[in-house]
Protein backbone atom coordinates (compact mmCIF):
# COMPACT_ATOMS: atom_id res chain seq x y z
CA UNK A 1 0.00 0.00 0.00
CA UNK A 2 1.30 3.43 -0.97
CA UNK A 3 0.76 6.58 1.03
CA UNK A 4 0.68 9.75 -0.96
CA UNK A 5 0.93 13.14 0.70
CA UNK A 6 -1.53 15.52 -0.88
CA UNK A 7 -1.52 19.28 -0.60
CA UNK A 8 -4.81 20.38 0.94
CA UNK A 9 -3.79 24.02 1.23
CA UNK A 10 -6.93 26.06 0.55
CA UNK A 11 -7.06 28.68 -2.15
CA UNK A 12 -6.55 31.92 -0.14
CA UNK A 13 -9.17 34.09 -1.82
CA UNK A 14 -11.77 31.29 -1.81
CA UNK A 15 -11.22 30.69 1.90
CA UNK A 16 -11.34 34.38 2.79
CA UNK A 17 -14.43 35.04 0.67
CA UNK A 18 -16.17 32.01 2.21
CA UNK A 19 -15.39 33.26 5.72
CA UNK A 20 -17.05 36.57 4.86
CA UNK A 21 -20.35 34.73 4.59
CA UNK A 22 -20.47 33.21 8.07
CA UNK A 23 -23.37 35.46 9.02
CA UNK A 24 -21.83 38.06 11.34
CA UNK A 25 -24.06 41.03 12.04
CA UNK A 26 -22.33 44.38 12.48
CA UNK A 27 -23.04 44.11 16.22
CA UNK A 28 -21.42 40.67 16.45
CA UNK A 29 -18.43 41.78 14.40
CA UNK A 30 -17.80 44.85 16.57
CA UNK A 31 -18.27 42.74 19.73
CA UNK A 32 -15.68 40.24 18.49
CA UNK A 33 -13.18 43.05 17.89
CA UNK A 34 -13.88 44.55 21.31
CA UNK A 35 -13.23 41.09 22.80
CA UNK A 36 -9.75 41.24 21.23
CA UNK A 37 -9.14 44.63 22.83
CA UNK A 38 -10.23 43.29 26.22
CA UNK A 39 -7.91 40.29 25.81
CA UNK A 40 -5.09 42.78 25.05
CA UNK A 41 -5.67 44.34 28.50
CA UNK A 42 -7.20 47.55 27.13
CA UNK A 43 -8.47 50.03 29.68
CA UNK A 44 -9.98 52.36 27.05
CA UNK A 45 -11.76 51.31 23.86
CA UNK A 46 -13.46 53.64 21.40
CA UNK A 47 -15.39 52.90 18.23
CA UNK A 48 -15.68 55.36 15.33
CA UNK A 49 -17.72 54.99 12.15
CA UNK A 50 -16.90 57.55 9.49
CA UNK A 51 -19.07 58.08 6.39
CA UNK A 52 -16.14 59.51 4.36
CA UNK A 53 -18.13 60.71 1.31
CA UNK A 54 -19.79 57.33 0.62
CA UNK A 55 -16.56 55.39 1.29
CA UNK A 56 -17.19 54.54 4.93
CA UNK A 57 -14.68 53.12 7.33
CA UNK A 58 -14.73 51.84 10.86
CA UNK A 59 -12.02 52.42 13.45
CA UNK A 60 -11.60 50.69 16.79
CA UNK A 61 -8.98 52.29 19.03
CA UNK A 62 -7.67 50.78 22.23
CA UNK A 63 -4.79 51.15 24.64
CA UNK A 64 -4.00 47.45 24.90
CA UNK A 65 -0.56 45.86 25.00
CA UNK A 66 -0.13 45.94 21.22
CA UNK A 67 1.80 43.61 18.95
CA UNK A 68 5.32 43.57 17.56
CA UNK A 69 7.22 41.60 14.94
CA UNK A 70 8.92 39.79 17.82
CA UNK A 71 7.73 36.17 17.56
CA UNK A 72 5.75 37.30 14.49
CA UNK A 73 2.87 38.48 16.72
CA UNK A 74 1.38 40.85 14.15
CA UNK A 75 1.86 38.51 11.18
CA UNK A 76 0.46 35.52 13.10
CA UNK A 77 -2.62 37.53 14.07
CA UNK A 78 -3.50 37.81 10.36
CA UNK A 79 -3.43 34.05 9.74
CA UNK A 80 -6.75 32.19 9.83
CA UNK A 81 -6.65 29.63 12.61
CA UNK A 82 -3.76 31.41 14.31
CA UNK A 83 -4.71 29.86 17.67
CA UNK A 84 -4.99 26.20 18.53
CA UNK A 85 -8.20 25.74 20.57
CA UNK A 86 -6.48 22.91 22.47
CA UNK A 87 -3.63 25.13 23.73
CA UNK A 88 -3.73 26.43 27.28
CA UNK A 89 -4.55 30.11 27.34
CA UNK A 90 -5.11 32.97 29.72
CA UNK A 91 -8.55 32.63 31.35
CA UNK A 92 -9.30 36.23 30.28
CA UNK A 93 -8.51 35.49 26.62
CA UNK A 94 -11.86 35.29 24.84
CA UNK A 95 -10.35 34.19 21.51
CA UNK A 96 -10.05 30.50 20.96
CA UNK A 97 -9.74 29.61 17.28
CA UNK A 98 -7.77 32.46 15.71
CA UNK A 99 -10.54 33.49 13.32
CA UNK A 100 -12.23 36.38 15.14
CA UNK A 101 -10.34 39.48 14.04
CA UNK A 102 -10.18 38.44 10.40
CA UNK A 103 -13.65 36.96 10.05
CA UNK A 104 -15.38 39.73 12.03
CA UNK A 105 -13.62 42.47 10.07
CA UNK A 106 -13.96 40.92 6.63
CA UNK A 107 -17.63 40.13 7.21
CA UNK A 108 -18.21 43.88 7.04
CA UNK A 109 -15.41 45.13 4.76
CA UNK A 110 -12.95 44.01 2.10
CA UNK A 111 -9.89 45.51 3.78
CA UNK A 112 -8.67 44.98 7.35
CA UNK A 113 -5.84 47.20 8.56
CA UNK A 114 -4.20 46.95 11.98
CA UNK A 115 -1.92 49.67 13.29
CA UNK A 116 -0.25 48.64 16.53
CA UNK A 117 2.40 49.80 18.98
CA UNK A 118 3.89 47.65 21.69
CA UNK A 119 5.93 49.28 24.44
CA UNK A 120 9.59 49.32 23.44
CA UNK A 121 8.87 48.61 19.76
CA UNK A 122 8.15 50.68 16.65
CA UNK A 123 4.62 51.32 15.40
CA UNK A 124 3.60 48.70 12.83
CA UNK A 125 0.81 48.40 10.30
CA UNK A 126 -0.46 45.44 8.31
CA UNK A 127 -3.42 45.09 5.91
CA UNK A 128 -5.43 42.18 4.59
CA UNK A 129 -6.97 43.40 1.33
CA UNK A 130 -9.29 40.96 -0.43
CA UNK A 131 -9.23 42.99 -3.65
CA UNK A 132 -5.42 42.82 -3.76
CA UNK A 133 -5.42 39.08 -3.06
CA UNK A 134 -8.07 38.45 -5.71
CA UNK A 135 -6.21 40.47 -8.36
CA UNK A 136 -2.70 39.26 -7.55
Amino acid sequence: MFKVAEDFTPNPINLLESNRSLGYSIEEAVSDLIDNSIAAKSKNISVHMVWNNSKPFFVLLDDGIGMSLNNNELIESFKLGSSNPLDERDPNDLGRFGFGMKTASLSQARILTVITKKKGYNTLACSLDLNFIRDN
